[in-house]
């Protein structure tokens, strides 16, 4: 122990990256740029082909449904020399023929139970053996 002596405050020495260190950094950001560009570059001139074959096989479709619409609608036409009428005639007697549903009338039952003839008493309910 120094008596005497004032106290000092330790010295702040702040060490960052060095020079090189930054520099590398830098040439790491920008090649991750340069890719990040590419991939986008090559992707988009893939969706691209993509969209355009999509839209020529939607043409061919198209050009196939219209050939094939005019193609039938000749048809149809040759077909038209063909003719078929109808007409509604009398039932004739003895055809079958179908009617609308009805209920059947059921026969009035004669069994009736009437409750109120009983006094409830020993021997006059339901036997069970319980």
């Amino acid at each position: 122990m120094c008596l005497g002596s004032q106290p000092q405050a330790p010295e702040v020495v702040y060490r960052g990256p060095s020079d090189d260190d930054i520099q590398r950094n830098q040439q790491a950001l920008a090649t991750y740029e340069q890719q990040i560009a590419d991939q986008q570059a090559n992707f988009q001139t893939q969706l691209q082909e993509q969209i355009d074959a999509a839209t020529a096989e939607t043409e061919q479709l198209k050009a196939d449904f219209a050939a094939e619409t005019a193609a039938e609608s000749q048809a149809a036409a040759a077909k038209s020399a063909y003719t078929v009428t109808t007409q509604e005639t009398e039932i004739p007697e003895g055809a079958q023929t179908t009617a609308a549903v009805t209920k059947k009338k059921k026969p009035k039952t004669n069994l009736k139970i009437s409750t109120a003839g009983t006094a409830n008493a020993a021997g006059s309910g339901v036997n069970l053996g319980i």
